[in-house]
């Protein structure tokens, strides 16, 4: 293992080097490179109801490096986020434990604003969104002759048999979002120091998925072979207004797909509708309101071999397959890109009449009466806002509640039509992974 890291570290190492030898001054596009080295450790809860600990009883600090390339272009959209750049990079990461855990291979795209640019000192964002590709999951860390049982075997020397319950999938999304500080030295050289937050899920299209999420610290080094005379620089017009209008109105659909219960591997259809107005506040960020429709297939009563897919009291006619809510919806505009983080909650939800939660959760959230007509229905009656565990929402049996977000990006082109990736989830739960298109005016 050690070996590998040495390979891959000096790679990484030699790649800005052979950058500052080439003809750059040929390039009418600045770029810079950087290498950088990280550590840290791996949880898969942001809330402390760790899976790792049951198949890897001590979570092992975790160790990568990451090789980035960033464009600096001369668009006024950049200019507007303070010089922006954008980039593509590549991580590798050794996630603790090779036999359960294994390693992790993430490509993906960023966008790197400078909140604090003086001489000798940076403090920036990078904001990033891509893909990962883990060596292990479930489906190859189960004993042989335990497929499809929950792992909870020690053998007679000791040795923990559980198998990765975290991860179902080797395709991942990546979602790495960091802090850092730049340090420039002279000719070009500086020292990058930062730590971040760098999450990878497949989005419960398929089961197990909990996901990772890692915390960790990074020091490195950033190169720019033209140095800064190449850079494209504000001028008065980055002071224009170009909010081409107040208001912005949208309609979008997007459709997915997941898995609920990974012994059934059954997958479910799910949409969502979405119609929200936005008032463009600014250059760079914009607050709209709407309402979503949301439809889950996975609600439809029907014969699962395991019978942990489908909840017996489901109607057959569909009806518990839908919910509406109205949610918040701040985006940060980026030229034709925004990005918003949602939060909403139900109006209309007839899951909630199905999830009375874990023992504990009955217990401590429901009354004498909404129990006793749970154990004579299989139905329990709430209203639109009730009491129920916020941190662990959606995780291990516990309801959803009535609160919602949503992490939405949107490609505006032209003739008044976008593109969108949304990830509906209940605060750290993913509900599922939705791409769709719709049209703006």
């Amino acid at each position: 293992m050690f070996k590998r890291l040495q390979i891959v570290a000096l790679l990484l190492c030699t790649l800005p080097v052979f950058a500052s030898r080439q003809d750059t001054t040929k390039h009418k596009l600045p770029m810079d490179f950087r290498v950088s080295f990280r550590g840290g450790v791996m949880t898969n809860d942001l809330f402390g109801n760790d899976k790792l600990k049951k198949f890897c009883p001590y979570v092992h600090p975790t160790l990568g490096g990451e090789f980035a390339v960033a464009f600096h272009p001369d668009w006024q959209a950049l200019h507007i986020w303070n010089d922006a750049s954008v980039g593509v990079a590549l991580s590798a990461y050794y996630l603790g434990n090779p036999e359960k855990l294994g390693y992790a291979i993430a490509p993906y795209a960023f966008l790197d604003v400078p909140l604090v640019k003086v001489p000798h000192f940076i403090l920036g964002l990078r904001l990033g969104f891509g893909f990962a590709f883990l060596t292990k999951t479930y489906f190859n860390t189960v004993p042989e002759g335990h497929a499809y049982k929950d792992m909870g075997y020690i053998a007679a020397d000791g040795t923990n048999l559980r198998a990765n319950e975290c991860i179902g999938s080797v395709f991942n999304f990546h979602f790495p979002e960091a802090i850092y500080m730049e340090f420039p030295i002279k000719n070009g050289w500086a020292i990058t120091a930062g730590g971040g937050w760098y999450h990878f899920s497949n989005g419960s299209t398929i089961q197990p998925n909990t996901g990772y999420n890692i915390f960790a610290g990074e020091l490195g080094v950033r190169y720019m072979p033209d140095d800064k005379d190449m850079l494209p620089t504000k001028n008065e017009a980055t002071k224009t207004d170009y909010r081409k209008k107040k208001w912005e109105v949208e309609l979008a659909w997007s459709g997915a797909a997941r898995q609920v219960y990974y012994r059934d591997q059954q997958t479910f259809f799910g949409f969502t509708l979405q119609a929200a107005a936005y008032w463009r506040a600014h250059n760079v960020f914009r607050l709209g309101g709407g309402v979503d429709v949301f439809y889950d297939n996975s609600y439809m009563p029907r014969e699962t071999k395991f019978g942990k897919t489908n909840v017996a009291a489901a109607r057959s006619n569909g009806a518990d397959c839908w919910r509406l809510g109205i949610s918040l919806q701040p985006e940060l505009v980026v030229g034709k890109l925004t990005c918003g983080f949602h939060i909403g909650m139900y109006l209309l939800d007839n899951v909630k009449s199905l999830e009375p939660g874990t023992a504990d959760d009955q217990a401590k959230y429901l009354t004498e009466e909404q129990r006793s007509e749970y154990a004579a229905t299989g139905r329990v009656t709430k209203g639109i806002v009730y009491p129920y565990d916020l941190g662990n929402a959606g995780q291990g049996g516990h309801p959803d509640g009535w609160i919602y977000t949503q992490l939405v990006l949107r490609y505006h082109l032209p003739y008044h039509i976008f593109i969108q990736g949304n990830m509906k989830s209940h605060i750290s739960k993913v509900e599922f992974v939705c791409l769709g298109i719709g049209a703006y005016l």
